[in-house]
């Protein structure tokens, strides 16, 4: 399997677009795929290939369009039903806002999955770009503790998505996608936030109130996951365990990184907002495991925390 990414390449993450380029390292791709040597379900051997191939050539980006050739890479990446999209394109699709793309065509369950996750690495690196932006004219100290805090917030969003949330249906790789990007997400606006001026405040007896309240809704969790945890795909006590504790490495990277930003804020402060935004990601959590807490009877039951909120009311 090659070292690049086409997918990569063609969308400009981590790295500059280049269509040629991508176009090259797909062709590596498809060999390798021939070959019965790619790694299994990854983002780069599902939307790589072939089906990067009959991207680039049905849109003529990087090279001159070429519909046949085209429809032959999508047959070959199992998105045949297609065809008719690529044969309908004008010329110059993407001057004309009509390019082909793979994920449009995606219908399975399994495709879907992936294409959530080539999404959510397009947005990190938006993301990315956006706390460059921001973070541009600080003193290097804070620039340096605001992306260690970034890259915490990248380890806890994770651990959350693949450890504390059920992953029994079909649409599992969807909702883990989808539960990362929604924390990352949700970060992000915090920070907006913070930066125009919209700060936490607390003091220590809301902190401990607040940490009172997290101890409940961890333990309550960690019983839930106990009781169903047989079930295929069910969220394991163990895994909220591992969470909790990288969660607190997260908490700890924010403490650093506002006593250098916002100095004037109090730790209590922090201490209250974080905690209670834990509180809402664990409440989910044992809302999906079936709570019938007056939490959970909600209309919509999707995968919807919202962490970080100022002035959150207590549990």
């Amino acid at each position: 399997w090659p070292e690049c990414n086409s997918y990569k390449l063609y969308s400009g993450i981590g790295t500059k677009v280049d269509y040629a380029t991508a176009r090259k390292c797909a062709w590596f791709e498809r060999l390798a795929i021939k070959a019965d040597i790619e790694p299994r379900y990854t983002v780069a051997s599902v939307v790589g290939g072939s089906a990067m191939l009959a991207v680039l050539y049905a849109n003529g980006e990087g090279v001159e369009q070429n519909i046949p050739l085209a429809g032959r890479f999508a047959c070959e990446a199992g998105i045949g039903h297609g065809l008719k999209d690529i044969e309908a394109l004008p010329p110059s699709p993407v001057q004309a806002g009509k390019e082909f793309k793979y994920c449009d065509e995606a219908y399975t369950t399994f495709e879907i999955g992936f294409c959530a996750g080539w999404d959510s690495e397009i947005q990190d690196q938006s993301r990315l770009s956006s706390i460059h932006r921001l973070s541009a004219m600080w003193p290097v100290a804070q620039r340096d503790a605001l992306l260690a805090l970034v890259k915490t917030n990248d380890i806890y969003s994770s651990a959350h998505a693949n450890r504390e949330i059920d992953l029994s249906g079909s649409g599992r790789a969807i909702w883990q996608f989808n539960a990362e990007w929604l924390l990352r997400e949700q970060f992000m606006t915090a920070l907006k936030a913070f930066e125009q001026g919209q700060l936490p405040h607390g003091s220590g007896d809301d902190s401990a109130h607040a940490d009172t309240d997290l101890n409940r809704a961890y333990h309550k969790a960690i019983n839930m996951a106990e009781a169903g945890k047989s079930g295929y795909g069910a969220i394991q006590p163990e895994g909220i365990r591992n969470t909790e504790r990288v969660w607190l490495k997260y908490r700890d990277a924010w403490i650093a990184f506002a006593k250098l930003h916002y100095p004037t804020i109090s730790v209590y402060s922090w201490l209250t907002l974080l905690t209670n935004d834990r509180i809402a990601v664990l409440k989910d959590t044992f809302c999906q495991m079936g709570s019938t807490d007056e939490y959970c009877n909600k209309e919509d039951d999707a995968h919807t925390p919202l962490p970080l909120q100022i002035g959150r009311a207590h549990v």
